[in-house]
């Protein structure tokens, strides 16, 4: 008996094809969503969040430079 392990060509450019057809938010309809999200987050919400941005961009910049250093 023989068993299919690999999807047929028809199957996989059909799968391609739907994926070229989609169309990406441009950037001002994704600004446009982030700014509606954001007006819904109190003060304290955005001093928190500004926080964690700023502590994931110093860890960046540590894993970056020690990369950097050990290379």
């Amino acid at each position: 008996m023989l068993t299919e392990t690999m999807p047929s060509l028809e199957n996989v450019s059909m799968i391609s094809a739907a994926s070229q057809n989609e169309t990406l938010p441009s950037d001002a309809e994704i600004t446009r969503r982030v700014m509606k999200i954001r007006s819904g987050w109190s003060v304290a919400e955005r001093l928190r969040r500004r926080r964690e941005a700023d502590d994931r961009f110093a860890d960046l910049l540590d894993a970056l430079s020690s990369d950097h250093t050990a290379a």
